[in-house]
């Protein structure tokens, strides 16, 4: 699929590390120009990308950030929304500005940077804007009271801009990914709030994603592979949000369990 995003700019928010990263090395790969809005700084740069430092919840400093990619780049056809933080406390205790940052940071940064985007694909005739929601949208996990909101709220959103630009050719989409080796997750498993071997259980494929598992996802979203695809939360979660019946017995399984477990 080399070629697919050739004359094309993508815009990744949080993309120096992690799933964001993956996805720009990727999308790199593959012929696209890309735009790093992040606060931190890449361990190894990727060519043909322009890192910006950029705080997301700013609207002036996102406002400023497409200003330079029309000067640049000549304007955006992919948006990547990615960036994002993680705060776990239990709802009745959780401080109140480390929530409203989680908000600002996932739901505001999406609003903020997609707003400004669809300026630009408007004069670019189209475009695509993905989403990076999460599983913690759909099921209730405990502690992470704000990261679930602001995920189902992204989703909730990306349906709405999804009919407003649909006549633009604009599609907007959210991949919604389980459990990967990102370093929200290892903050997680550092912490505490995250016990691997139990979540891994909890996976019918046995194991955590890949970031380039979810950027692949992605990417399909963005290309015109997904031409007819709008409005729409894929989830990329191993089965995780599928599986109904937890410590089935072995007569159940396809491979019984040893006496050990």
């Amino acid at each position: 699929m080399a070629g697919r995003f050739e004359g094309k700019v993508i815009v990744v928010t949080g993309g120096a590390r992690g799933i964001g990263e993956a996805i720009v090395r990727r999308a790199v790969a593959e012929g696209a120009r890309a735009v790093v809005a992040d606060q931190g700084s890449p361990e190894e740069p990727i060519a043909r990308t322009r890192y910006v430092v950029c705080d997301i919840t700013d609207r002036a400093a996102v406002e400023a950030l497409f200003g330079s990619i029309e000067t640049e780049e000549g304007g955006v056809d992919i948006l990547v929304n990615n960036a994002g933080i993680q705060r776990v406390g239990l709802t009745e205790t959780f401080d109140p500005v480390a929530w409203d940052l989680v908000i600002q940071t996932h739901l505001m940064g999406m609003y903020h940077c997609s707003a400004t985007a669809i300026s630009s694909m408007r004069t670019r005739g189209g475009g695509s804007i993905v989403s990076i929601a999460s599983v913690a949208g759909l099921i209730a996990i405990p502690g992470r009271g704000p990261y679930s909101a602001a995920k189902a709220a992204m989703m909730s959103l990306a349906r709405v801009m999804a009919v407003e630009v649909a006549d633009l050719g604009i599609r907007v989409n959210c991949v919604a990914p389980g459990m990967a080796r990102t370093a929200l997750v290892e903050q997680g498993i550092t912490d505490g709030s995250i016990d691997l071997a139990a979540m891994a259980s909890e996976i019918p494929l046995g194991r955590l994603a890949t970031t380039e598992e979810i950027a692949g996802t992605v990417l399909f979203l963005a290309s015109d592979d997904a031409g007819y695809i709008t409005g729409q939360t894929i989830v990329v979660d191993g089965g995780w949000t599928i599986l109904g019946m937890h410590d089935r017995p072995d007569w159940l399984t396809s491979r019984p369990r040893s006496a050990d477990g």
